[in-house]
């Protein structure tokens, strides 16, 4: 005769508790997921005087109030879009700087993921990068406190190879680390800036992205040894 099973213990109340707790989280992270994915087609399809906070609602059939709940104003809302896009790019750089040995590859490095992270996605290098330019007075202006979550970004970017361009120099630079670093993403910047120009046209590049990023990394090897 078999024994009888041991009843199944009862979860605790701050067991439960901590399951609805994370149950909600994730729903809320999906909502907030979904609204910046409609958000962005609709910034990307209208602009940004066409991208209100109704639009985005409709999209998600969701009321303009329960939008609220995430994102208190339209400026908010875009400012999650860029703030996301360029964290990504500047941790796929970091990630890539820290596999590398010298100033050099480092640099190297910084170009060629930038571009990597955005060659592909050039709607995404619009919206982060050019959309001050584009949309003129109606720009959505940053605030200072958004300011602060962007400045850190630059370090995750650039700290890294401005360590070791400054760690591979023997004697004094005729540029400083951290210029040179930010040179060198400048340079990919550049690069994608006239990528986005000839996109639509029937003159593209004379050269490959890969050769450009190629010509830019030797540039800087060379002035990483000056």
């Amino acid at each position: 005769m078999k024994p009888a099973a041991k009843p199944a213990k009862k979860k605790s109340a701050k067991t439960l508790e901590a399951a609805r707790v994370a149950r909600r989280e994730r729903r809320r992270e999906n909502s907030r997921e979904e609204i910046l994915d409609a958000a962005r087609s609709i910034l990307l399809e209208r602009g940004i005087a066409g991208a209100t906070l109704e639009a985005v609602a409709r999209a998600v059939g969701m009321s303009k109030a329960a939008l609220y709940y995430y994102f208190p104003s339209k400026e908010a809302l875009f400012f999650e879009l860029m703030f996301g896009t360029i964290e990504r790019q500047a941790s796929a750089v970091n990630a890539a700087v820290e596999k590398t040995n010298s100033g050099a590859d480092a640099l190297a490095a910084v170009i060629r993921e930038s571009v990597a992270a955005f060659a592909p996605r050039m709607d995404d290098f619009r919206l982060a990068f050019l959309h001050g330019q584009v949309a003129g007075k109606g720009a959505v202006k940053l605030t200072e406190d958004q300011f602060e979550r962007i400045r850190p970004l630059n370090g995750l970017l650039l700290g890294l190879a401005t360590q070791k361009v400054g760690a591979s120099r023997k004697q004094p630079a005729a540029v400083e680390p951290r210029l040179m670093a930010f040179l060198a993403y400048l340079s990919a910047i550049g690069m994608l800036t006239m990528k986005g120009m000839v996109e639509h046209m029937d003159d593209p590049l004379i050269w490959s992205d890969e050769q450009l990023v190629e010509g830019f990394a030797k540039v800087f090897a060379a002035a990483t040894k000056a």
